[in-house]
């Protein structure tokens, strides 16, 4: 029994989760194997960011499920945002086990370090907090957002040219998606919750997350917005925290992004008649 025990004991060690590093130098950034930029960027109040991605050496994504790549574990993704100088890097992991952990590493005021942020968040620079970072990266069908085939359409050729993907469908690769500038805004802000496996998935604001056919995704979208037209640009529109979406990560409204709605929404009437 005691040998037994002793065994469990080294074998539940051995599969231990290390506490997340201090400092965000200490998560392996310097090692990142790829920089990307998605086609559509979420809008987080104008903060510029870059992204980068690291994967496990001989590993590769499995891409067989344009909507849910698997991510081999190991796989850690960092996103820095700037307003003026670095405020924060967020980080999500892929751990042993297959589940995935979050973080966000704040940078001091001279830009010269970053530490691991609480688990509460620091709304005055608007770090968000681990649960509000669950919130929108759960709702997914994989927790890297910007990195997937409807992302990443112009690079997917010379991602799987480099062995990074595998088993693309072939129709993705003869014809990478792309979306219209309004619904892509759409699917980058709101596509991670309404969809068909989100939290969201009885709201009609069903978004293109379906890669494997984009254009009847898309149609499928558009004639859905055209249900939900009036409180989609009042959602939009508004500052209010119990109004406007995203809910999450953003206070400022974007006149941008709005308008790239609104134009989706004036220049397809047909096929926005419910």
């Amino acid at each position: 029994m005691r040998v037994l025990l002793l065994l469990f004991l080294l074998s539940a060690a051995a599969h231990a989760v290390p506490p997340l590093p201090a400092r965000l130098e200490e998560t392996g950034i310097e090692g990142a194997t790829l920089a990307f930029t998605p086609q559509h960027a979420l809008w987080s109040d104008g903060s510029a960011k870059r992204r980068w991605l690291y994967l496990p050496p001989g590993s590769t994504i499995d891409a067989a499920r344009p909507d849910a790549w698997e991510f081999p574990r190991g796989t850690k993704a960092w996103k820095q945002f700037s307003r003026g100088g670095r405020i924060e890097t967020r980080f999500i992991e892929r751990l042993p086990d297959g589940s995935w952990r979050f973080a966000a590493y704040q940078w001091n005021a001279q830009g010269s370090q970053a530490l691991l942020a609480p688990p509460e968040g620091v709304p005055a620079v608007g770090i968000p907090s681990r649960a509000d970072c669950l919130a929108c990266h759960e709702g997914a069908a994989v927790p890297i957002l910007g990195f997937s085939a409807v992302q990443l359409g112009p690079e997917l050729k010379r991602l799987a040219a480099q062995g990074l993907v595998r088993n693309l469908p072939p129709a993705l690769l003869e014809s990478p998606p792309r979306l219209a500038p309004g619904l892509g805004y759409l699917h980058a802000n709101c596509g991670h919750c309404h969809n068909d496996a989100g939290p969201l998935a009885g709201v009609e604001l069903a978004l293109a997350q379906r890669a494997a056919a984009p254009r009847e995704s898309a149609e499928r979208s558009l004639r859905s917005l055209a249900a939900r037209r009036d409180d989609v640009l009042r959602r939009l529109r508004s500052a209010n925290p119990y109004v406007r979406m995203p809910p999450l990560g953003t206070r400022v409204v974007d006149a941008d992004g709005v308008a790239l709605v609104e134009s989706l929404l004036q220049s397809r009437p047909k096929e926005l008649s419910p």
